[in-house]
């Protein structure tokens, strides 16, 4: 038998973006996706699915030169389809537990290399950051095809993650992103420019401690994610929510379309006052990143 785990994460700024070859700044989160494989006659799962996952099972599996006829078994205490990483952390955790059950130990970078496989079943075009924040802790400044850079906080984040209640589809997402980016070139373009300036301030502002510049850059990001058309009615709902409870700044995080948002907080009181505000139903939860 195999194990293994991989983390849920956030995008904090320049989801998107970063499909397209801008730089984007994400995080961990405590929360995570457990796995155990088992070999069986064929490959089953312990929970419901359609055909992706399975499919990008099969395709973790192959890269570790291993059969698909295991029974894999997954915990997870994240939900799919939230802007958590659900598919990432998921492509991890099997991918740890398969290097468990060939019995080799691989670093991070490697593990991210195999969850890859997976992350392309899933999503088809997906930028490399999720598999890569899903496998490691901290904040880390991404670009397609580049080094990952581990970016050092002057001061710990204290952030609220909730779930909007709706599923956001990514790959029709980040498909339609690709699809403005053709129809209205110089448009995307100056959008495109305009992020990476904001991710770079973003990713200063973490190394001075700058939290409030940190929400107000939050703020902006929003709003461009908005001018290309990821946001909905139920994100710009919880949004709404945190800033008026106090959030220095709240964006969605993630795909978008639904999923999650995630607020920068001054202090507790404001989680609490956000907790009273919002629908028991949704899933919400404090983090301290860094």
């Amino acid at each position: 038998m195999g194990k293994g785990a991989g983390f849920a994460k956030a995008i904090l700024f320049g989801e998107h973006f970063v499909v397209q070859g801008a730089h984007a700044l994400g995080a961990s989160l405590s929360k995570e996706i457990r796995v155990k494989i088992s070999p069986a006659e064929k490959l089953s799962l312990n929970i419901e699915t359609g055909t992706i996952v399975p499919e990008a099972s099969r395709a973790i599996l192959s890269s570790f030169s291993l059969p698909a006829n295991y029974r894999i078994e997954v915990e997870a205490d994240i939900p799919s389809g939230a802007g958590l990483g659900w598919s990432a952390a998921y492509s991890v955790a099997l991918s740890r537990a398969a290097a468990e059950e060939k019995g080799i130990s691989p670093g991070w970078r490697e593990i991210a290399r195999h969850a890859y496989e997976g992350e392309k079943v899933f999503h088809g075009n997906p930028s490399g950051i999720d598999n890569t924040l899903s496998s490691q802790r901290g904040v880390v400044l991404f670009r397609r095809n580049e080094e990952p850079l581990s970016v050092e906080l002057a001061e710990p984040l204290r952030v609220v993650v909730a779930d909007s209640g709706k599923t956001g589809p990514t790959k029709e997402l980040v498909a339609g992103v690709s699809l403005l980016k053709d129809e209205k070139p110089q448009y995307f373009s100056d959008l495109m420019e305009r992020e990476e300036e904001l991710v770079m301030d973003a990713k200063r502002a973490l190394e001075q401690g700058n939290i409030p510049l940190l929400g107000r850059l939050m703020n902006r990001n929003q709003e461009y994610l908005r001018q290309i058309g990821v946001s909905s009615p139920e994100l710009e709902g919880l949004i709404e929510v945190f800033r008026d409870e106090g959030a220095l700044g709240a964006k969605l995080t993630g795909a978008g379309g639904g999923g999650c948002a995630i607020a920068l907080l001054k202090s507790k009181k404001d989680a609490s006052a956000i907790l009273q505000r919002i629908d028991k139903n949704h899933l919400i939860f404090e983090a301290q990143i860094g």
